[in-house]
This record gives C-alpha cells, sequence and structure tokens, in this order.
C-alpha cells in the first residue's frame, strides 16, 4: 500500500477500534499480531500484507470494502435497529455493552 492509502487504512482501522472500547492490546490478542505493530498501521507507518488485513477487518467487524472505498453493502438489520430504536433512552447503553459483548464473543470463536 501507498503512504497516503496506509494513513486512511490505519484512521478507520484505529477509529472502529476505538468505537468498540477494544485497546490495541485486545485486538492484538485477537489478530495475533504486536501492539507495536498495530500502533504503527493505525498510524499509517506501516503497511499491511493482504492476509493481515484480513484479519483486521473481520477482527474490527469491518468490511474490506468498507476500509478501501469507504462503501458496503450491508445486510438488512432493519428489525434489529427497529427494536434499539423502540428502546427507552437509558436502556441505550446497556443494549450497545450487550451488542459490544455478543460481537466480541463472536469474533472469538472465530478466530479459533
Amino acid at each position: 500500500m501507498n503512504q497516503k492509502l496506509n494513513k486512511e487504512v490505519g484512521k478507520i482501522l484505529r477509529e472502529q477500534r476505538e468505537r468498540l472500547n477494544l485497546t490495541r492490546e485486545k485486538l492484538c490478542e485477537f489478530v495475533e499480531i504486536s501492539p507495536t505493530f498495530l500502533s504503527e498501521v493505525e498510524r499509517g507507518k506501516k503497511g499491511l500484507s493482504l492476509d493481515m488485513f484480513v484479519k483486521l477487518c473481520n477482527g474490527l467487524g469491518l468490511s474490506a470494502d468498507y476500509v478501501l472505498w469507504g462503501k458496503e453493502e450491508l445486510e438488512d438489520v432493519s428489525s434489529a435497529a427497529a427494536m434499539l430504536a423502540r428502546l427507552d433512552r437509558e436502556y441505550v447503553p446497556l443494549a450497545e455493552d450487550m451488542l459490544r459483548a455478543f460481537y466480541q464473543g463472536v469474533s472469538m470463536a472465530r478466530k479459533k
């Protein structure tokens, strides 16, 4: 990858990691890389092999289309979104925590 693309990809990966409230160390456990390497990738200092790119996308629940081109085709999740939209505001953080924990569990199961 070229330097501009490295920076753009690194920024997207870091933002998603932070949205998921994952530390670098925790993500590195999932994808079996060093925190130093991930830091360099997130800052655009290092590029990724295709294999590592796929691992990071899977570990963060991102599609390669989204990371590279900023768009992706999503599955229809309208029923889940509708349920979340009907929640009282006070329960939204709890729902987000539950979904995050579920997602992390699924991600770990995929790794095995």
